[in-house]
């Protein structure tokens, strides 16, 4: 799995009045299968960081895989796999066509298809939605069924954009403890994009705080909830974070 290493990036957006630079002069390296979580306020450029690490976007500096530039390299070959909040399952399809897709659009044989559709879908506890259409699924099980689908192509890094932003708290909770689980047994590369403080300390490796454009702050879940600092402090208060540690 490899490192991600981030090099003097800039993004910004152009309007017909104006540039706005949403992330500049930003260095972070997201260690090879570690659980890696991007934290900061709303607005702060942690989709923005997400997409570009994905290729999806243009941006200035250097994003490297293990040393290979992806500017060098298409998308597709990337092998990486990107969960949004809003699952986009395709509606029209069962379960087992939405989590398989990946694999036709790689024109993976019949029985390899199956065989991994149904290893995933056994992995995340789902074997007996497979015949479902996503309109019959809860919002937990349509969320398992997103990462479900993003896994099955066996990435070598996720990132996952607030996944857990249109659960209640109950499932919330729930599905902390499943993805962690899930990504860590597999051992892939993982980006964690939240705002909810309480989800990073309680889900990560290390933590990393984006504020006015950059990363600011890193460190272990303990080191930064130790941290006697202005931006650790606000988050702190925006949450609950007492049962994290």
């Amino acid at each position: 799995m490899p490192d991600i290493k981030v090099e003097n990036l800039k993004v910004s957006y152009k309007n017909r009045k104006e540039t706005n630079v949403v992330l500049e002069n930003l260095n972070v390296t997201f260690e090879s299968g570690k659980f890696s979580s991007i934290v900061g306020f709303s607005g702060c450029g942690k989709t923005t960081l997400l997409m570009a690490i994905a290729g999806l976007i243009p941006y200035e500096g250097k994003i490297s895989y293990d040393d290979v530039d992806i500017n060098y390299v298409l998308t597709k070959d990337l092998n990486i796999a990107y969960v949004s909040q809003k699952y986009i399952l395709y509606q029209h399809l069962s379960v087992f066509d939405n989590i398989a897709f990946p694999l036709k659009m790689m024109k993976a044989p019949k029985d390899e298809i199956i065989n991994r559709v149904y290893e995933i879908a056994d992995l995340l506890e789902i074997k007996y939605l497979l015949s479902r259409k996503p309109r019959q699924l809860s919002g937990g099980q349509q969320q398992r069924v997103a990462i479900a689908r993003a896994l099955v192509k066996r990435p070598n890094v996720i990132l996952l954009d607030e996944p857990l932003s249109n659960l209640d708290a109950k499932l919330r909770m729930e599905a902390r403890l499943f993805i962690k689980k899930i990504v860590s047994s597999l051992n892939i590369t993982t980006l964690y994009v939240t705002h909810d403080f309480n989800e990073a300390m309680s889900m990560s490796d290390k933590i990393y705080i984006i504020n006015d454009k950059e990363i600011k702050i890193s460190g272990t879940p303990k080191e930064v909830f130790n941290m006697d600092n202005e931006i650790v402090n606000a988050l702190k208060y925006n949450g609950d974070i007492k049962d994290a540690l």
